[in-house]
């Protein structure tokens, strides 16, 4: 149980039970009057119901974000108490309700002497005893003993918040310093000390409101949700600075008013441009310049309003699908709204989650319209946070979807949130026609860049000894630079890739006349160019050239150096002989200095090594365009050509994981949460899991892999405890896992390897309940039912009982895989295709009979029924009704036998 959900039911517990002792032998008259109670009996009406309410509430949270958890010893104990205080609260409240009704006693003096009228001594007694009990086994000692726990719950707020990046950081610190006088209090009053008993338990309120809040940023939050901004290159160094030129000040390039619009009320501005003319990175430059904020911020301050700025770029080579989608965009800037501004997560949040207040649970579907519902929310108290919003969103043209879509969501935004929304695309029809009308709020790239451009090559051509030394024997030079910049065109990346041919030049001690040739010989189309590129690498080179090609294309994510250098050690058992155990910082440096040539001789530069975390260094395409090129037809013929036959980009792409798994650093760092392993696994499964997808591949590649991963990860757990829990982190499990690959390969639907693994191994009752349980929880996105429910089929065909125990008590007391399912269910109505999972474990022996209490006592047939449809359930009654299965049975069997004799012996006449 979290500490702070503990220590709010606790000291609730400890305030009731003090409460009511006193109460029971009160001396103060019960009525006053004909009207009303005395204060302490409206007192004990509102605090037992209170109570009551706050240990539903306690049990509800449990689950946290990721469903029902684990109870401790300790915890059970909690719970037991809490259903012990509802059940005195139910009779005291029944005696005053009982009370009321007979007006006849209000002349009694004490509610002691009430109690005694209603109930017999022994009853009375009883009661008295069972509040000595419960304050025997949880009093103000045992809130004391919870101190440490909340600290330590604390101190994980704050790092959480941190890495989040949300705005409570003085909040939480507040809080802590809270629970220090607190706790001091109670030592020294104890529970005499009524008013800080209560501050406990509202402290404890506040700490698990804003540990939900961190889990809905967390749920709304993806792991690549920065990448596109951190990979899109820096403005070189007093380029764009005419973006925040007046259009009436001295210098201004055009009637362009970027600087204008950001001040104003206008709300739409698009900023346009050719491929390669450094849209995007223009848009990071806004985005960072002080300038933007400062300008927004005057203009959100003559409103007297406080300022909020989003961003989100667009991201057509991202692997992951949120990186172009209307629900990436959506959760990006949802997101920072909410980390920066916690108080509205009440106004989004019931659009996202099941639950109400603080027992929210989240499901694994977060779809556009739950997001426009979340902003929707926020929009209604937008005037009381008195907040001015200012969107920039790169890339519109590498939105997955139709372009009139994307530009409908902008519309939406805009008018929901009456947002300024600054976005960036290619000048394609569907984008000039909504946002190109007015000629002020809008630009093109290539009509304003030609002084950046001659800046840019000026810049690096004369920072280069070669030329410095050129330009003193040769004054064309300067020529060289304006038949550069006549011939970009306004295309920085053409220009980016000539000057590096010049610097090339240059190193090999050009002439000025062979850096001219060199310039006119260079086609200006792109694709013309990135086809000359490569046919200048070597044939000697084409294979590998065409492999990391190959392997960059499929990757689900930009791959480490790493990779690539066991990718290109071409030894196809490899992965196998590799030892498990840590790089050297030698070894390391030496194979990324090799790898990194191997790519420039190979790639010619159109692959890209960017620093990254944890010193790996990811690889990828220079430029959008550069993947598009390699993506045409004829070009991916020619890479099968080159790459030759039997070599498989996803195959290499698992294998060079696996061995990247095998010698990492054995430090914790690296296994945990959203650290670089956890970020290479989910690369690796979703390889493994085209594998499984396709029949060409043997399901002998894939026990291969996952078994050598699976070793590995054992492995280094002997070194660093957390290893093997990167699998818990990585699929988000709900419940506790040794970590082995078998476990995850049941969450994600790896049907080929659990029969071999099946086939080969006899798992235990309490393992067979684990992975049952964990595929029948599991959150899958597929549309197919039947894939979605195949895992299940697949084990109850393999003999794992629905009605198995669970070996640790999760959520209530003998728990089997069966009630757990149907708690959840009932819980949070969140498992997908719940009839066929149903059916599919009624037919295969579940319980209908089995004793489940929520609330109150049902049978699992009972529950069952509640849970599904009307026809549902209608469809479902022979299992659920063993009666009329039996006489169906029965009848089926005489119709059958009857049938028979009519055949062999033919009608009977008058028949």
């Amino acid at each position: 149980m979290d500490p702070l959900t503990a220590l709010g039911l606790a000291s609730n517990i400890v305030q009731f039970v003090d409460f009511t002792s006193k109460l029971t032998s009160t001396t103060q008259k019960l009525y006053v009057s004909s009207s009303g109670a005395k204060d302490e009996h409206l007192e004990l009406e509102i605090l037992a119901r209170n109570i009551q309410d706050l240990a539903e509430h306690a049990k509800s949270r449990l689950g946290g974000v990721s469903g029902p958890a684990i109870l401790s010893k300790e915890d059970g104990t909690l719970l037991d108490l809490s259903d012990q205080c509802i059940e005195v609260s139910n009779q005291l409240l029944s005696l005053l309700e009982s009370v009321k009704v007979k007006g006849q006693h209000r002349g009694w003096d004490s509610f002691h002497q009430a109690l005694r009228s209603e109930w017999k001594k022994e009853d009375i007694e009883a009661l008295q005893q069972r509040l000595d009990r419960i304050s025997n086994h949880l009093n103000t000692r045992s809130l004391l003993n919870k101190q440490d726990d909340v600290t330590t719950k604390l101190r994980l707020l704050t790092v959480q918040n941190r890495r989040l990046e949300a705005s409570r950081t003085k909040e939480i610190k507040d809080l802590g310093d809270g629970f220090d006088g607190i706790f001091n209090e109670i030592k020294k009053e104890g529970s005499r000390n009524r008013a800080a008993l209560r501050q406990l338990s509202l402290a404890a309120e506040k700490g698990l409101r804003y540990a939900s809040e961190q889990a809905l940023l967390e749920y709304i939050r993806f792991d690549t949700i920065e990448d596109r901004q951190t990979a899109v290159r820096e403005a070189h160094h007093k380029t764009f600075s005419w973006i925040f030129r007046s259009s009436a000040s001295e210098g201004s390039q055009s009637d362009v008013n970027f600087a204008d619009w950001l001040a104003s009320e206008s709300n739409i501005f698009w900023i346009s441009g050719k491929p390669g003319s450094g849209k995007s990175t223009l848009m990071k430059y806004i985005c960072e310049h002080e300038a933007t904020r400062k300008i927004l911020e005057r203009w959100a301050k003559a409103k007297g309003q406080q300022l909020f700025i989003a961003n989100f770029f667009f991201w057509n080579s991202g692997r992951q699908a949120l990186q172009r989608s209307q629900e990436g965009l959506l959760r990006s800037i949802l997101y920072q709204i909410l980390r920066q501004f916690p108080d509205l997560i009440p106004f989004a949040t019931p659009s996202l989650s099941h639950g109400e207040d603080s027992s929210l649970y989240f499901g694994s579907t977060l779809t556009t319209t739950k997001l426009l519902g979340a902003f929707q929310g926020i929009s209604t108290h937008i005037a009381t946070a008195k907040v001015k919003f200012c969107f920039f969103i790169d890339g519109l043209d590498e939105y997955e979807g139709k372009p009139g879509d994307i530009i409908r969501l902008i519309e939406l935004l805009k008018s929901t949130l009456q947002v300024k929304i600054c976005v960036s695309s290619r000048p394609w029809n569907e984008f000039e026609k909504d946002f190109g009308q007015d000629k002020s709020k809008k630009l093109y790239m290539q009509d304003l860049t030609r002084g950046d451009i001659e800046l840019y090559v000026r810049d690096t051509l004369e920072n280069d000894g070669g030329f410095q030394e050129l330009k003193q024997r040769d004054t064309h030079c300067l020529d060289l630079i304006q038949e550069v910049v006549d011939a970009a065109e306004g295309v920085f990346l053409w220009v980016f890739l000539v000057v590096r041919s010049l610097l090339e030049g240059l190193t090999n001690a050009d002439r000025i006349v062979d850096l001219q040739r060199r310039l006119r010989l260079l086609p200006t189309d792109l694709n013309e160019y990135f086809e000359r590129i490569l046919f200048t690498v070597d044939n000697f080179y084409r294979k590998q050239t065409a492999q990391m090609f190959r392997v960059t294309l499929a990757a689900y994510e930009a791959l480490p150096s790493l990779c690539y250098w066991f990718i290109d050690q071409e030894d196809p058992s490899l992965m196998e002989k590799l030892e498990v155990g840590p790089l050297s910082e030698e070894a390391t440096s030496d194979r990324l200095k090799q790898i990194q040539k191997r790519l420039n001789a190979c790639c010619k530069g159109l692959l890209e090594a960017q620093t990254m975390m944890f010193k790996y260094i990811r690889v990828d395409f220079l430029h959008r365009t550069v993947r598009d090129f390699l993506l045409l037809p004829e070009m991916q013929q020619m890479l099968d050509k080159w790459a030759g036959e039997g070599f498989d980009a996803n195959v290499a792409i698992c294998e060079a994981a696996v061995c990247l798994v095998k010698t990492a650093p054995q430090h914790h760092t690296y296994f945990e949460a959203l650290g670089p392993i956890y970020e290479l696994l989910g690369t690796f499964f979703y390889h493994v899991m085209v594998l499984e997808e396709d029949t060409k591949y043997p399901v002998t590649i894939e026990v291969r892999l996952l078994d050598e991963l699976d070793k590995a990860l054992k492995k280094h757990s002997e070194v660093v405890y957390s290893a093997c829990s990167v699998l818990h982190h990585w699929k988000g499990e709900e419940f506790y896992s040794d970590g082995s690959v078998l476990d995850t390969a049941v969450q994600i639907g790896l049907h080929r390897y659990v029969s071999v693994k099946l086939d080969r191994h006899s798992l235990s009752t309490s393992r067979q309940a684990h992975l049952l349980l964990t595929a029948l929880i599991s959150a899958k996105e597929r549309k197919n039912r039947i894939l979605e429910t195949q895992m299940v089929s697949l084990l109850l065909q393999r003999g794992f009982d629905p009605n198995l125990p669970i070996n640790r008590e999760i959520a209530h007391k003998n728990a089997t895989v069966w009630k757990f399912f149907l708690v959840r269910q009932w819980k949070h109505r969140k498992i997908r295709y719940f009839f066929h999972l149903t059916k599919d474990l009624l037919m295969h022996g579940a319980d209908i009979n089995a004793s489940i209490i929520i609330h109150k006592k049902f049978t699992a047939a009972e529950l069952v029924k509640l849970l599904l449809s009307a026809d549902e359930a209608r469809e479902l009654e022979p299992f659920l009704n063993p009666r009329r299965k039996a006489v169906q049975r029965a009848t089926g069997h005489e119709s059958r036998w009857k049938r028979f004799i009519e055949f062999v012996f033919g009608r009977r006449e008058g028949n």
